[in-house]
């Protein structure tokens, strides 16, 4: 396995999900102000099973930016998730509010397109310790004779 597609295997494991929390109406309005709720998982497979590397992610943290059509009102920059850890099946995530600052100007484009609210990326480092700790087992019989 190339370190590429190493990389790349482990980084699926780290999800990003994002969903409006709140907004002033049905729609949210040029000039209005939103929420958006960002959500870090870890979807790796269980932290138990032996044989298989253990996949936690420490210290996730979001950067989220601002576009034409809305900003952050505490300004772009990184946000550190509330848990320090995400072990498999875990998420955390953070609430950043935002400004509405434009709208798509053509109402046929608007029609089939939605407005490009925000870039936002997740890092997280991996827990390399526990990743490389290595894990076996045996069943172990024996005749057990009465005395």
């Amino acid at each position: 396995m190339s370190a590429d597609s190493f990389y790349d295997n482990l980084r699926s494991y780290l999800r990003l999900s994002v969903r409006v929390i709140s907004k002033v109406g049905s729609d949210i309005n040029v000039g209005e102000k939103f929420t958006l709720r960002l959500t870090g998982a870890n979807v790796a497979y269980s932290a138990g099973i032996v044989q298989q590397p253990r996949i936690i992610f420490n210290n996730a943290r979001i950067c989220v930016e601002g576009t034409g059509y809305a900003k952050p009102t505490s300004g772009n920059g990184w946000h550190n998730l509330p848990d320090n850890k995400l072990y498999p099946g875990e998420a955390s995530h953070v609430d950043i509010e935002f400004e509405a600052l434009a709208d798509i100007s053509s109402w046929w484009t608007d029609f089939w397109n939605k407005e490009h609210v925000a870039k936002a990326w997740i890092l997280a480092d991996l827990d390399q310790n526990k990743f490389f700790e290595i894990w076996n087992y045996m069943n172990v019989h024996k005749e057990i004779e009465p005395t």
